[in-house]
């Protein structure tokens, strides 16, 4: 009787080893017929604002004689300002992203005008005040390096149109430029990106922009004057990026 219980109990103590090498081999089995490959995230869009000191590399100079006899010299710069704007774009895996981006930059506008007449007479200086605004619609592409889930470097450019839209003349109103002009743009830079949250980021960046070749026209003495300059500005930026 005891020989008969030993060999039951052996025999059930071996059938539940048994079941629970099969049920511990199971998930094995079946994580073999799994591809185990890298997971396809597809396109990821974000949307990002952003703004900042715009650091102006520009001056406007035009030269004409008059029909008086006066040489008629301006030249004024464009001061540091500010700029803002916004983007959408999309990540098309860890490594690239594309956007496409409007903004604005905002500057005082600093000169001298000096008239000089070709006969003997009186040299006369006038000042340049106004403002110069430019505006860029740019795609941007972006290559990113994940070194983290939370720090992003990243490096980059883009290229599209850009508006400059000056507006400076003399006290008296008499010499100055008012127009307008959309040109070829471009920006290079880079930045890096602090994670706050799975979906939320900043952005601490720099970007050199371009507009080349704008034309304008300008006044003087009674005349008008084109004027071809190119704006060129060095920008440092913080932005608030969502679908980090």
């Amino acid at each position: 009787m005891f020989g008969e219980k030993y060999i039951m109990r052996s025999f059930l103590l071996t059938g539940v080893c048994a079941a629970s090498m099969l049920l511990a081999l199971t998930p094995v089995a079946q994580a073999a017929d799994i591809d185990v490959g890298p997971a396809s995230h597809g396109i990821g869009w974000y949307v990002s604002v952003f703004g900042g000191w715009s650091i102006a590399d520009t001056d406007i100079e035009f030269s004409t004689t008059t029909a008086g006899s006066d040489v008629i010299d301006a030249e004024a710069e464009l001061e540091d300002g500010f700029m803002a704007g916004a983007a959408i774009g999309a990540y098309f895996n860890d490594w690239i992203r594309a956007e496409i981006e409007l903004s604005g930059h905002w500057h005082d506008v600093d000169g001298e005008i000096v008239t000089t007449p070709l006969v003997p007479g009186t040299t006369t200086t006038a000042d340049l005040d106004g403002d110069a605004d430019a505006t860029f619609v740019l795609a941007n592409l972006w290559l990113d390096v994940p070194v983290g889930n939370v720090i992003r470097p990243y490096i980059g450019g883009g290229v599209g149109l850009g508006r400059l839209d000056v507006d400076f003349d003399t006290p008296a109103g008499t010499n100055g430029i008012d127009d307008s002009d959309w040109a070829f743009a471009y920006q290079l830079g880079g930045g890096i990106a602090f994670g706050l949250t799975p979906n939320i980021g900043i952005d601490v960046g720099y970007r050199y922009k371009v507009i080349n070749d704008a034309e304008l026209e300008a006044s003087a003495g009674g005349s008008t004057v084109d004027v071809d300059t190119d704006y060129k500005s060095h920008n440092v930026l913080v932005g608030l990026r969502v679908g980090f």
